[in-house]
């Protein structure tokens, strides 16, 4: 008897084990990108020349970027870098838009890459020209 009831047990283990389990949607890249990053890097170069290149948090910086989810593959962005003895700086990347099919996503201003993510990490990495000067921003973040 005993081992009939062993058997019976060590069947329905195995047939519990093998049954199938429902499928999980993965979650659109929005809301994986979604959430608040704790800034890590702030860099600003200009004509090929470092002006600075912080790792945060540093002495009294630290920043935070905030993606808001807007549609499956929009997030609105925002960044706050905040100095101990000043008043906090607040500005907007705006509308970006992610790319790609899976982790790590692309980040798009418009037609232009400026930037990458893969939903715990973010970095903005950017390059602009203004009066024949090009000039390079880097915010990156960790998810908190």
């Amino acid at each position: 008897m005993k081992k009939r009831y062993a058997l019976l047990i060590l069947f329905t283990v195995a047939f519990a084990a093998c049954s199938k389990k429902t499928d999980v949607t993965p979650a659109d890249p929005a809301t994986v990108v979604a959430g608040t990053y704790a800034m890590t890097n702030l860099r600003y170069d200009s004509a090929g020349v470092s002006v600075y290149n912080i790792t945060l948090p540093a002495n009294s910086i630290s920043g935070t970027i905030i993606a808001r989810r807007d549609s499956a593959t929009v997030i609105y962005t925002t960044y706050t870098i905040k100095q101990t003895g000043y008043s906090d700086y607040s500005d907007t990347f705006g509308q970006l838009k992610l790319q790609g099919s899976a982790s790590p996503y692309d980040i798009y201003y418009g037609s232009n890459k400026v930037g990458t993510t893969d939903g715990k990490t973010f970095t903005i990495d950017y390059s602009y020209t203004d009066q024949g000067v090009t000039y390079r921003e880097v915010y990156a973040g960790q998810k908190q």
